[in-house]
């Protein structure tokens, strides 16, 4: 017996999803981070989901990450023309992550953000003296 993979278009899985999210349910997201030497990595795949539909927000010590799920999309339109912004995670930056220097790439069906650490800030430690 032979096993065959069952292709299903994006387009179809997205709409499902919607749909799914209208109806109280929704495709959870796989949300990894790492650290290496220099930098934490987050992997972020969502089913369905194009290379252009995350939105990555930094807000105060937050890294804000949304799914851009098109709305009223007609069978002609290659493009949709309005968007739900749908929040997929949400995680606590260390301050000793280097804000300014933050990026995100889309390669393989997965997103990877990329936060670099500041050397000038990693490993920050004082004692302060209480008053009385």
């Amino acid at each position: 017996m032979e096993n065959k993979k069952i292709v299903i278009p994006r387009e179809i899985l997205a709409n499902i999803d919607f749909s799914n999210t209208l109806n109280g349910g929704r495709v959870e997201p796989n949300i990894q981070v790492n650290q290496t030497e220099n930098a934490y990595e987050v992997f972020v795949k969502v089913a369905g989901l194009e290379a252009d539909h995350l939105k990555v927000d930094i807000e105060e010590n937050r890294l804000l990450l949304y799914a851009l799920q098109p709305v009223l999309k007609t069978a002609e339109q290659e493009i949709a023309d309005n968007y739900v912004q749908q929040t997929i995670g949400q995680l606590m930056l260390p301050n000793f992550v280097d804000l300014e220097n933050i990026s995100a790439r889309y390669h393989n069906h997965q997103w990877k953000i990329v936060m670099p650490f500041d050397d000038n800030r990693k490993g920050f430690k004082r004692n302060v003296e209480v008053e009385f």
